[in-house]
């Protein structure tokens, strides 16, 4: 009786053991991730750099960025990225609306238009700098590196092209829509 007394103590002690450690570390990535989701909230601009053929079809060093994060629950919510031509922004864009979250310190973008869902990983995240990788399932990855902006003018892009009926969510001009189009 001693003996299965002992053995019965050991199993119940190595569950507990196993319980405790396994719900503190979940409860410092939850941690982890609501501050991540938290800093990313607001507008980030700067270059995504890559020198493979992107998902618009184009190539070559890098082009410019500007994405919108609003946090709508402790780990992710709702935004917007528009993607341009330096010298004619409103001629040569892409924009398009997403979900995103934070989970286990990656972020996954799932874009308005279909296209595979991007993981970013290995970043770095300041509440002025926010630059890594992003995975967008092509097997290849690309660099980014944005700056808070805070001065970024949303309005003609969200009046134009939110969705709606006839909008789902993307829009496409210049380049971009041919590439696009192209597919």
């Amino acid at each position: 009786m001693k003996k299965f007394f002992t053995y019965l103590t050991m199993i119940t002690m190595a569950f507990t053991a196993t319980t405790v450690f396994t719900s503190c570390e979940e409860l410092w990535r939850d941690s982890e991730d609501r501050e991540e989701a938290y800093t990313l909230e607001g507008t980030w601009t700067g270059y995504i750099d890559t020198y493979i053929r992107d998902r618009y079809g184009f190539s070559g060093d890098s082009y410019r960025t500007t994405m919108y994060f609003e946090r709508e629950n402790s780990y992710g919510g709702w935004g917007y990225e528009v993607d341009y031509d330096i010298n004619s922004r409103y001629d040569d864009y892409y924009y398009c609306e997403f979900e995103w979250d934070v989970y286990g310190g990656e972020i996954r973008i799932r874009y308005a238009d279909s296209w595979n869902d991007v993981y970013i990983y290995d970043y770095s995240l300041s509440d002025y700098h926010f630059s890594g990788y992003m995975d967008d399932g092509t097997s290849r990855d690309i660099h980014f590196s944005l700056s808070y902006d805070e001065r970024f003018d949303w309005g003609y892009w969200t009046r134009a092209y939110t969705r709606s009926a006839d909008n789902k969510g993307f829009h496409a001009s210049g380049k971009f829509a041919e590439a696009l189009n192209s597919k």
